[in-house]
């Protein structure tokens, strides 16, 4: 018994899991740098997911990483109402990073086991950044002290910003006149959004000021006002210089299995 638990933690420890983190305002082109990330890494063979780490997902199901969920759908209803309501953000906020616990610290570690890898990495679309805009837009006095708060706990574990903050964060940042020439006029959510740029682009600017000092080193700004594939560049630049072990994998691609179920409860 005892051979077979320390073989066991032997195969734990010799997975590796890197989150990296994009955040910034509205249309700086996070999905769009997960999404190019992603199959960067797909073709090096490292298995990914991307994941949401604060605002809200849809709950339809349609994607895997957004899992079937009637708490999500009714959520999403009623978060993107005028004015905003920020107890459902703040509600949201603590409902996602514990998905995102689980999503890192079972459903992703199951994946590079079953694709006989030993390094997987979560992208994480919007993280402690945008979760300061929050109750930065709210008044809160100690930010950083407040990202967490234990009132939106239903159940699990306790969340705090040391447990969900990603290995890195990339802050795409661009000045407010070419984000809003981004926007698709066509989009159900874009009153919303042009309400977001206007009122918290300049905020990006100086947000890692609001996460926990210790925390700050984490965070890299990089313009993302240039064309995409040179913003991807730097992308790839900075993970070179701060994660070693991706490079050192072969570069075969690999399939990806279906997913396991999310279950973070209601």
């Amino acid at each position: 018994m005892a051979t077979n638990l320390s073989s066991l933690l032997a195969c734990e420890a010799e997975i590796e899991i890197i989150s990296i983190g994009f955040d910034g305002p509205n249309r700086a082109g996070k999905g769009t740098q997960c999404a190019l990330l992603r199959d960067w890494l797909a073709e090096r063979a490292i298995p990914t997911l991307i994941v949401r780490g604060d605002g809200s997902r849809t709950g339809s199901g349609e994607r895997p990483e957004d899992p079937p969920s009637a708490w999500w759908r009714a959520a999403s209803r009623r978060l993107y109402r005028l004015p905003a309501n920020y107890e459902e953000w703040n509600l949201a906020a603590y409902r996602l990073a514990r998905e995102l616990v689980v999503w890192r610290d079972r459903v992703l570690p199951r994946l590079v086991r079953a694709q006989g890898r030993r390094l997987g990495v979560l992208l994480v679309d919007r993280s402690l950044l945008s979760r300061a805009m929050i109750l930065r837009a709210m008044g809160a006095p100690d930010i950083a002290s407040a990202l967490y708060a234990e009132r939106y706990r239903a159940k699990g574990r306790q969340i705090f910003p040391d447990l969900v903050c990603p290995d890195l964060i990339v802050n795409l940042t661009a000045p407010r006149w070419v984000l809003a020439a981004r926007l698709d006029p066509g989009d159900p959510k874009v009153e919303f959004r042009k309400r977001l740029i206007e009122e918290t682009c300049d905020w990006f600017g100086d947000a890692v000021a609001y996460i926990p000092r210790h925390l700050r080193p984490r965070v890299v700004e990089v313009d993302a006002s240039e064309e995409v594939e040179r913003v991807f560049r730097r992308v790839v630049s900075l993970l070179q210089a701060r994660f070693e072990s991706l490079w050192r994998l072969d570069k075969a691609p690999v399939s990806q299995p279906a997913l396991p179920v999310l279950r973070s409860g209601p």
